[in-house]
């Protein structure tokens, strides 16, 4: 009887069952979604890693290019300094003919005096001379006497920008010497332009060693073939680890982020223009950088085979155990995936229903763990998103203010450098916040009002004005600590800074119901149309900078906050001034538990 149940045994047999349709129905409905979610898994996590290399990739080339423009800046203050001292405006229109030779020689000796002093105070300077366009004075030089400098290519690329900085690429010839020194050099040209005439009476020649800027960039690696370059304006290198220098570049010349096929492989092209027209340019091979991927694939798949084996194992389980302990089970498993997680089976049984019953008592106390820890990973995300907002917006204020500070000291403002810190230690005692995360608004104003004082300072050869109107009623509301300061530094730094003459700013304060509007309206220079509407968004890849750190960071700050109700508006005109709108509730939002 034995031999003749076996062999009635079939799989077709057992599938027509009910023991067995039970079987593969639970097979498969454990199989299918662990595939596909494995899958999208996969495909999710490749993507956010693909992703998460991008944004790093470009945070590092924005760093890069924010040292290099530092670098850039200090020559072109350099060379403005110089082209404006008067003892250099002397040398250059004194006539060697009709002066007395005293006269003559302690006029040219005082000017080479300033050229070594700027010289000895650098080390980046290679050399810093300056050419007399009507060839009747010596060459002032900061180091050895050169002769034939008239007749070079660059004087006279100098001479036709009129007085603009005109920048020469990395090169292993000196341009000066014009002859191979042993570094690489670059170089910065400007015409020296009489003040009394506006005629072009000179030409300044800094000679820069590269070695600094080069060093930087080939510690700047992206995997084992990623590197760094910098092209000009026409596309050629400037800078190439290879060494090709001046050679036409093996990319497109963009502002934006591109794919390209490179060596074979994708490769990430990340652009950031400079502030002397040249593009710093990460050349990033994705592959080498996803090997993260590969392995989140590994798992997956080992996860997948063990939820396979786990699918046939429970559905044979089940098989063996039907009818009304499974019936209240499922019913129970209804409720529970309804989200009422406080069902139980209350199975007492040692077999397999029994088992299971409390496999699914104990599955809905796991969930509700981990529902609440969800909860305060969402609450610290939301902690570390406002403290990271705080950590970049800081530094930028205080690199902003700091540069000031020098500005002052350069040209021996003591004074104003002392009044310049008295304002300043409020400001960084707001910033460390030590009293909490929101102050009353009439104390953010006061600190607005120092830290005009100290741009005032800096630009004390114009007028600069804060009108501040705002009710007294109001100056008690409550608001998140140094958020206006960022918009009234942009509005400083990039709207009334590049213009010339006066400025002004104006913020005007009211109620609108359930909310306080702040309106902060500069008269500066504006902002185009093509980069206004991405200074707000996360994606944009032409709002990179500073100025993007401050708005956009504040706007997602009052979003946190308050809610996607608030936030900030940008209203602008090229050429007649930038309006900034903050939308705020007058009550102290409930996300403050949230900050630490």
């Amino acid at each position: 009887m034995e031999a003749v149940s076996l062999a009635r045994f079939t799989w077709p047999t057992f599938f027509r069952s009910i023991a067995g349709q039970l079987f593969l129905l639970i097979s498969i409905g454990m199989i299918v979604p662990v595939a596909i979610g494995g899958y999208l898994s996969y495909h999710q996590s490749s993507k956010l890693v693909k992703d998460q290399v991008g944004n790093v990739a470009s945070l590092t080339i924005t760093q890069v290019s924010n040292k290099l423009n530092l670098m850039l800046k200090d020559l072109e203050d350099t060379s403005l300094f110089v082209l404006g001292n008067p003892v250099i405006q002397k040398a250059m229109t004194i006539d060697p003919g009709s002066a007395p030779p005293y006269d003559y020689m302690q006029v040219n000796s005082d000017a080479i005096d300033l050229l070594y002093l700027i010289h000895m105070n650098s080390t980046e300077i290679m050399d810093i001379f300056i050419l007399d366009h009507q060839r009747k004075n010596n060459i002032l030089g900061s180091s050895v006497v050169l002769n034939g400098l008239w007749d070079t290519p660059w004087y006279d690329r100098i001479v036709e920008a009129d007085g603009l900085p005109v920048w020469f690429g990395i090169q292993r010839e000196s341009f000066l010497r014009r002859a191979d020194i042993g570094i690489p050099v670059f170089g910065m040209g400007r015409a020296i332009k009489s003040q009394e005439t506006g005629d072009v009476i000179g030409v300044l020649f800094i000679e820069v060693r590269a070695t600094h800027l080069t060093q930087q960039l080939n510690n700047v690696t992206f995997g084992e073939t990623g590197y760094t370059f910098i092209v000009d304006q026409q596309n050629r290198y400037v800078y190439e680890p290879r060494g090709a220098y001046g050679e036409p570049s093996a990319f497109t010349l963009s502002s934006n982020d591109y794919y390209v096929q490179h060596n074979g492989q994708e490769t990430l092209l990340l652009p950031d223009r400079l502030m002397n027209g040249w593009y710093v340019t990460g050349v990033v091979p994705i592959e080498e950088l996803n090997e993260g991927s590969n392995q989140i694939r590994s798992l997956t798949l080992m996860i997948l085979v063990c939820s396979v084996l786990f699918a046939l194992s429970m559905g044979a389980l089940v098989t063996f155990r039907v009818g009304r302990p499974l019936i209240q089970l499922s019913r129970l498993m209804q409720r529970g995936a309804s989200g009422d997680l406080r069902v139980r089976s209350g199975f007492t049984s040692r077999d397999e229903i029994g088992k299971l019953g409390r496999s699914f008592d104990r599955m809905l106390e796991q969930i509700a763990l981990l529902m609440k820890e969800m909860k305060t990973e969402q609450a610290e995300k939301k902690k570390a998103e406002i403290r990271a907002m705080r950590y970049q917006i800081n530094p930028h204020f205080l690199y902003n203010t700091l540069n000031t500070v020098r500005h002052l000291a350069r040209f021996n403002r003591m004074e104003d450098v002392n009044r310049s810190i008295a304002n300043l230690i409020p400001l960084l005692e707001a910033s460390i916040e030590r009293n909490g995360t929101f102050v009353p608004l009439g104390e953010e104003l006061d600190l607005l009002e120092k830290y005009m004082v100290i741009q005032q300072y800096r630009y004390f050869d114009r007028r600069l004005e804060l009108r501040i109107r705002c009710p007294g009623y109001l100056q008690s509301i409550m608001i998140p600590r140094m958020l206006l300061q960022p918009i009234v530094e942009n509005a400083v730094f990039h709207g009334i800074a590049p213009k010339d003459g006066p400025g002004a700013i104006e913020l005007d304060v009211a109620e609108d119901g359930a909310y306080v509007v702040i309106r902060i309206a500069d008269d500066g220079v504006g902002i185009e149309p093509e980069r206004l509407g991405g200074l707000l968004s996360e994606q944009s890849t032409s709002a990179r900078g500073m100025t993007k750190i401050g708005l956009f960071h504040a706007h997602q700050a009052i979003r946190l906050f308050y809610g996607s109700d608030c936030g900030l508006d940008i209203r602008s005109v090229p050429g007649e001034g930038t309006t900034v709108t903050i939308r705020l509730h007058k009550s102290v939002p409930k996300e403050e538990r949230y900050v630490v």
